[in-house]
């Protein structure tokens, strides 16, 4: 079977439209190689060919329409999206002049902007514009591309005297928390291809390599998060491969152990810093990154008691800074308050109320259990997703632009490259 349409005549508005989607799918597979080395270049692409993909659904909407209501990984997104400018026009007929609003109108757009991409794209896809081996090697081509570049780039980094690697996100969290994500989507997707002769080989060095760039980041949550999920994707493909014997057991624990020695550094640092941070927060004081978090999630709490509904930012900050001048004279939380609240959930209900606790449940468990494709630790999209959903009990992950733009390409491509059921529910 050729790899592209068969040859016939097309209108002007057929012509225009298979100009836009190439023109939009090139854009959309570099998104993810220039988001780990240069983000600049990979914030153009993705905007471009956001606005290629809005020019595309203007020509077709009619057509379009229906492939927002049937896909399963475009509303998650898109009602973040809502949500987010619904709030910042309220709180911006509200604001404070000379006060961070925390207004969130871009990281809205992107959210907007990766629902459009998405839209199109799917669409094109549906219309058999690309057809689907070709569609599937290109993913291939740009997740693999993303992941050896990113690789080379950490540990480039790392030999020049970077402390932290950040990559081209120059953020060691989220660098931690995207890199995470694509390792993880790569480990799953060669899961499922059973054709391939050296897939556990290939799935155990991904493995290997990534839990070794994550240590590099030195971001605890992802040392530990990352790791177990890699080890929950290996144990899942030697069960599926029924390969759970001895010598291949024995063989991932000497690699494991190989890796640990080369960042035992790391990990004994990160441990030890980590108990004396707890320690110190058990005594009082909590001038410390756990500390700090701890007083942040307590004073959420409260600030979701106050106000069930919802708030400004400014509100909430307040009542969290009466609570801790109350509870916790000298707190270093203080510093942290006009960022956010080190967890998604206690971030979005803080300030979106009960209404926005639940379209952040919605967006989890529509795209860890109901994307389309079956199964959770074969499954691309939901092992991305419950890594996000595990990262962001402390942190928060889903405002950030960077972030953003990474994990909706991430599910796009993820999403094509595996079962045709994620494209469009044909019920």
């Amino acid at each position: 079977m050729s790899e592209l349409p068969s040859s016939r005549k097309y209108t002007k508005n057929e012509q225009v439209t298979r100009v836009i989607f190439f023109s939009s799918l090139a854009l959309l597979l570099l998104i993810l190689p220039f988001g780990f080395f240069h983000e600049k270049a990979s914030r153009v692409s993705f905007y471009f060919c956001s606005y290629l993909c809005a020019a595309g659904i203007l020509l077709n909407f009619k057509d379009i329409r229906s492939t927002l209501f049937t896909s399963k990984i475009i509303l998650p997104g898109l009602l973040l999206a809502i949500m987010f400018t619904v709030w910042s026009l309220v709180v911006s007929y509200n604001k404070i002049p000379g006060v961070d609003n925390g207004l969130l109108f871009t990281p809205a757009k992107r959210w907007f902007l990766a629902a459009l991409i998405a839209l199109f794209t799917l669409w094109g896809v549906k219309k058999e514009l690309i057809s689907k081996t070709l569609l599937y090697k290109l993913t291939w081509i740009s997740l693999s591309f993303a992941f050896i570049l990113s690789s080379i780039y950490g540990i480039w980094q790392h030999i020049n005297g970077v402390d932290r690697i950040v990559l081209g996100i120059n953020r060691a969290t989220l660098t931690a928390y995207a890199y995470s994500a694509l390792a993880l989507a790569m480990m799953t997707m060669l899961n499922q291809i059973n054709s391939l002769s050296v897939k556990f080989t290939a799935i155990i060095f991904t493995c290997l390599l990534s839990i070794y760039i994550i240590l590099l980041t030195e971001t605890r949550s992802a040392m530990f998060i990352h790791t177990l999920l890699s080890v929950a994707i290996m144990v899942s493909a030697l069960w599926r491969g029924k390969l759970i014997k001895p010598l291949p057991v024995i063989a991932i624990i000497i690699a494991f152990a190989i890796i640990a020695t080369f960042g035992k550094g790391i990990i004994y640092s990160r441990v030890d810093t980590t108990q004396q941070e707890i320690t110190r927060f058990s005594q009082g004081d909590d001038h410390t990154s756990l500390g700090s978090r701890f007083t942040l999630w307590q004073s959420g709490l409260v600030a979701i008691q106050e106000n069930p509904l919802g708030q400004t930012q400014v509100t909430r900050n307040n009542i969290i800074r009466n609570w801790i001048t109350t509870n916790h004279p000298d707190s270093f939380a203080l510093e942290y308050i006009d960022v956010h609240l080190h967890n998604e959930f206690l971030q979005y209900t803080s300030l979106f109320g009960i209404f926005g606790f639940l379209v952040l449940l919605f967006f989890f468990i529509k795209l860890i259990f109901d994307n389309g494709i079956k199964g959770v630790f074969s499954n691309p999209v939901s092992i991305m997703v419950i890594s996000a959903l595990l990262y962001g009990m402390t942190d928060v992950l889903l405002t950030s632009i960077e972030y953003i733009v990474l994990l909706s390409t991430l599910i796009l491509l993820a999403s094509l490259n595996s079962d045709k059921k994620v494209i469009v529910d044909k019920r």
